[in-house]
């Protein structure tokens, strides 16, 4: 009743229920909550009359109520005053004369008075914004000026004897001051008490957040100077003895806050000269104290003046840009500054790390659990390195002097004295004696800063002699080294040097091993340090730490650097290396551990697949001796196939099936074995070879992994039902066929049988991609495999589609993922087109379903104006369709560049292909296939296909942007817009009578109508498709003669992006017309 009536006026007799209302509040407030009484009502219901009379006054100030605020002081006992306030404002009132608990309830209304009008928090309409807007005013005139008296008539009376109530008010101060004048607050008297609170234990904290927020009231430049001025912070706050800690963070923020305040007034271009002087004054006498919260112990203090810090180096670094020096006062500032922001770097001494035995894998990469401590130190971290590097722009020698100057220190200290992992802090005090952890840490970190800041800045080019990726010669001349590329690089010397990394401590060895892989650089020019770094991967402070959460973290470091070295660089360890590792290589399947969907973690084994590719990755080079490498790779292969075979024999398939872990257990050892052949180098695919074969692996390297492959397949049928198992089948065998190439191409169809006959829609999205890889990598040779594969993947895709279209999609997932396996099937068959094996769709088992493949793309996919990208690929393939079959049967050019210019350049004279008589890809896919594409089978073929773009897929070019929800103003719509243009333009390419389907030579196939204009023209009478469209379909659709004429000749005379505007105009003329 109250709020309605406040909001939406005096309906109802409202106006008379309030007046009511108003008084059984008040006298029940007077006659319950002025004695003891008042301490035992539960605190919500006095809160909850409190926001009812609010809510009251709010209805009806001013009008019905003016005097609503009066009322509520007077109860109090407080006397009404109005004028300004003066020492002796209070003079007269005594302690005794005032109700306790009745100013608290005062005080409680005051506060949800705040919350219903002021408070930025609570969400409110515009209407109700606009009537707190009217009161706010109202009260402006004088109400205000109560509330002011009564708040300096309860800190001078009872701030002594009632330190609560004085809390209260202070901090209803700090609220209010956002929007009443000033003045009523910031004068003689009341900074006299404000200030002398600042002394009081119990309440010098409520009084300085009191004077922070009187601080931080947004004001003219001027009138902010003049009470900063008026207040004499700066000279107030060198006064404090912020000895506590929960003052000293008080105090920090009174600190930022009055910093802000004046850069704001130094840098404004609005205020006078004189003015901004005055603040940088001010500012200048400011900057020590902001050193000395910065170098608090806690961070809670520390990092209360973090935003003062940032405005000051930003304003430092704009004046460095713009080429003015720093005067001496911040030139000490910033050097004063910088160490104190390294020394804050540190972890605290006290910080408890969990114990080699407590420390688990948390996450699937291994990293250490981030408890809220760690978080809130790595955000400290953050804000830290922004102000380092800050200074580092600055004065970048001040940088190097101070961070550099402090890494190498503590690396020469550890080098000395050695290092502690139990012990925090030095032995003998900072910098003497062995060294502990936390400074051990920092020296690591520093390097990390110190690199990063040259990588951002400048790039890190160490120079020296390059590693070459094929024989370990020079490929190129020595870059000449800057001074901070050359500091960086001694100093990764000296911490390498140091040992540092000898101590079992978890916070040292990953950040140490993080720096040697992100300045990867640094081993191009320092070769020789490559051994010591590795015998360290692989020492028991490396891949073999005690601590369990650190150890998989090491791996991954591990894997990225030896994959950052170059091959020859291996050879020489290869046989340490694999002795160091095969001890962590022992797969034992965690019951539980498989994920719930596909792609999800597998805990620890995860992380030990970086060690199995690792392993691969230093038995690749060339340079070892190949007896080495077979018995090395027996070493790691024996157990993997000794394991699985084990389990594959001890039970049957169906047992086998029925057993969580024996299928996880099978599938670890199939995906290590695939992360082992992953190491290898890809097969490199000479087009103009007879076959792609594995050059660079030994004949016995290549047996050992076809006898793993056999293996793998072999699972796979046995076990094709489980998930797991064709998850860990298609990832060997992918990689197989990326390492062994057309040695490994027999094991395609079996490996895509065994997979499409359980897979689901996801599992079909990757053998899509998988596919799609394969033919592109091994073309034209893969052609037969991709001629035998064709069908059966098609009918599994257009199985999940029909059913989805008979039931529905389940769900927002199962839709999207629909979604997805239309557009990967599209993406796969313009794959088969853009790697030239067009001619696979002429093999004979296919040939006699290629209409019936075509036919969903034309009047499904390409017309359903829900999924615009599959819309795009759809016409996409069937462009490519008609380059392929009708425009260029007989293979002379590739089908990944021929757009419709080039198809018009094609059937003309002067085409360069016209000279060349090499067999063409296009051409050797066919031939490896065994079709002749003049034969009359496949002259039969293409114009049975002529016939259905004629008939269906030309219809579709109209009917699919005049289709409901299709918007031609769309972007995705309008790449639609362009495919269906350029299909339109190559069929009507195609309708000409003199395409090429010759006799087989390049004279005769290459044959070219002679065109009046490019890109097309031509006499239009004698072309197939350009009659049907103007004598027919066009006429069927409504169009009227003269414009389906129009269309035509804009069809053949203007170039694609010509024509793309031309149709856009036509279908709108159309549909108005309609």
């Amino acid at each position: 009743m109250i709020a309605d009536a406040g909001i939406r006026g005096d309906a109802n007799g409202a106006a008379a229920k309030l007046e009511t209302t108003r008084k059984v509040l008040l006298e029940f407030v007077a006659a319950n909550y002025a004695g003891e009484g008042y301490h035992s009502e539960p605190g919500f219901i006095k809160n909850t009359l409190a926001h009812a009379i609010t809510m009251l006054g709010l209805a009806t100030y001013p009008a019905q109520w003016p005097a609503f605020v009066r009322d509520i002081i007077g109860m109090a006992g407080i006397p009404d005053a109005t004028g300004p306030i003066s020492g002796e404002s209070a003079d007269g009132i005594s302690a005794s004369s005032l109700c306790p608990t009745l100013v608290d309830f005062m005080l409680k209304f005051m506060s949800s008075l705040d919350e219903e009008m002021v408070n930025r928090t609570v969400p409110r309409g515009v209407e109700e914004m606009a009537r707190n807007t009217e009161i706010k005013d109202a009260m402006r005139v004088a109400d205000v000026n109560r509330m002011a008296h009564a708040w300096y008539v309860v800190l001078a009376c009872l701030s002594g004897t009632h330190a609560d109530l004085a809390r209260e008010v202070l901090r209803l101060m700090g609220a209010y001051v956002s929007w009443i004048d000033i003045n009523l607050i910031v004068n003689q008297p009341f900074m006299q008490i404000l200030f002398e609170l600042l002394r009081v234990p119990s309440l010098q904290c409520a009084a300085c957040h009191c004077l922070t927020r009187i601080v931080s009231k947004g004001m003219r430049p001027m009138e902010k100077l003049y009470l900063l001025q008026f207040l004499g912070i700066v000279d107030a706050m060198k006064q404090l003895d912020a000895g506590n800690d929960e003052f000293a963070e008080e105090v920090g923020k009174l600190a930022n806050v009055t910093a802000i305040e004046l850069k704001s007034i130094w840098t404004d271009k609005s205020a006078s000269g004189e003015a901004q002087a005055a603040a940088n004054g001010m500012l200048e006498q400011l900057l020590p104290l902001l050193l000395n919260f910065l170098s608090y112990k806690q961070s809670e203090v520390s990092s209360t003046v973090f935003p003062a810090i940032n405005d000051v180096l930003g304003v430092f670094k704009k004046m460095q840009r713009e080429g003015v020096a720093l005067n001496s006062i911040q030139q000490q500032f910033t050097t004063q500054l910088l160490p104190v922001l390294v020394e804050k770097l540190q972890y605290s001494e006290e910080y408890s790390w969990p114990s080699p035995s407590d420390a688990a894998v948390g996450d699937n990469d291994g990293s250490l659990d981030e408890d809220d401590d760690e978080a809130m130190f790595g955000e400290l971290r953050h804000s830290l390195r922004v102000f380092i590097d800050a200074i580092g722009q600055i004065s970048p020698q001040l940088y190097d002097n101070v961070v550099l100057k402090t890494a190498k220190d503590i690396f020469r200290q550890c080098s000395e004295y050695g290092i502690s992992a139990e012990r925090a802090a030095d032995e003998g005090g900072q910098g003497c004696g062995q060294l502990g952890w936390v400074r051990a840490e920092l020296g690591i970190y520093l390097t990390q800063a110190y690199g990063e800041r040259l990588s951002s800045n400048k790039g890190l080019r160490f120079g020296g002699t390059r590693f070459s990726q094929t024989n370990g010669t020079s490929a190129g001349n020595a870059t000449p080294q800057t001074s901070a590329i050359g500091s960086l690089k001694d100093l990764l010397t000296t911490m390498i040097q140091s040992g540092i990394v000898q101590t079992s401590h978890p916070a040292i060895a990953p950040l140490y091993f993080e720096n040697l892989v992100r300045f990867n650089g640094y081993f191009e020019a320092e070769r020789e340090a490559v051994a010591p770094v590795l015998r360290s991967f692989l020492g028991e402070t490396g891949i073999h730490h005690p601590y369990n959460s650190v150890r998989p973290r090491i791996w991954y470091f591990l894997h990225r650097f030896i994959k950052q070295l170059p091959l020859p660089a291996l050879a020489m360890y290869s046989s340490d290396f694999i002795s160091a590792v095969v001890s962590l290589l022992k797969i034992n399947a965690t019951p539980g551990a498989a994920p719930e969907s596909v792609g999800a973690g597998y805990g620890l084994f995860d992380s030990q697949l970086f060690l199995f590719e690792v392993c691969g990755m230093v038995l690749a080079p060339a340079g070892l001796d190949d007896a080495t490498r077979m018995a090395l790779l027996q070493h790691l292969f024996d157990p993997l196939f000794a394991g699985a075979q084990h389990t594959m024999n001890s039970k049957s398939a169906d047992q086998i099936l029925q057993d969580p872990q024996a299928l996880l257990q099978i599938h670890h050892y199939l995906t290590a074995i695939g992360s082992i052949v992953k190491g290898f180098p890809d097969v490199r695919v000479d087009k103009a070879a007879s076959a792609s074969t594995p050059e660079h692996l030994s004949a016995s390297t290549v047996q050992v992994f076809l006898k793993a492959a056999d293996m793998c397949i072999a699972i796979l049928e046995a076990l094709c039902s489980s998930r797991l198992i064709r998850e860990a089948s298609r990832f060997t065998l992918s990689r197989m066929l990326s390492v062994l190439g057309a040695e490994a191409l027999p094991y395609l169809p079996r490996l895509i049988n065994s997979l499409i006959s359980s897979c689901a829609v996801e599992e079909l999205l990757d053998l899509l991609g998988l596919l799609g890889q394969a033919v592109f990598k091994f073309k034209p040779y893969v052609a037969p495999t991709a001629s035998e594969l064709l069908l059966p993947v098609i009918s599994k895709v257009y199985g999940f589609l029909d059913q989805v279209a008979q039931t529905g999609a389940s769900g927002t997932d199962e839709a999207v993922l629909l979604q997805d396996l239309r557009k990967a099937y599209l993406s796969w068959i313009g794959a088969i087109f853009s790697s030239d094996l067009d001619s696979i769709f002429l093999a004979p088992q296919n040939a006699q379903h290629l209409v019936t493949i075509f036919q969903p793309i034309a009047t499904q996919l390409a017309t359903d104006p829900t999924t615009p990208q599959s819309q795009r690929l759809a016409f996409s393939v069937l462009s490519k369709a008609v380059q392929a079959w009708l425009v260029d049967p007989m293979g002379w050019h590739t089908l990944a560049t021929l757009t419709p210019s080039a198809a018009a350049a094609l059937t003309s004279g002067n085409s360069a292909s016209n000279e060349a008589t090499r067999l063409r890809l296009r051409q050797a896919a066919a031939q490896a296939l065994g079709i002749g594409l003049d034969s009359d089978s496949v002259r039969a073929t293409r114009e049975q296909f002529k016939q259905f773009v004629i008939h269906s897929v030309l219809p579709a070019c109209f009917e699919t942007p005049t289709r409901t929800g299709f918007d031609l103003n769309d972007a995705q719509a309008s790449l639609v817009v362009s495919e269906i243009a350029g299909f339109l333009q190559m069929t009507l390419l195609s309708g000409s009578e003199n395409v090429a389907i010759g006799d087989g030579s390049a004279a005769a196939a290459m044959t070219a109508p002679q065109l009046l204009s490019p890109p097309i023209g031509g006499d239009l009478s004698q072309n197939q498709c350009a009659s049907y469209l103007s004598s027919a379909l066009l006429p069927e659709l409504g169009c009227p003669a003269n414009m389906a004429a129009e269309f035509v000749q804009a069809l053949a005379s203007l170039d694609q992006k010509q024509f793309k505007k031309y149709f856009v105009s036509f279908l709108t003329s159309s549909g108005s017309s309609a």
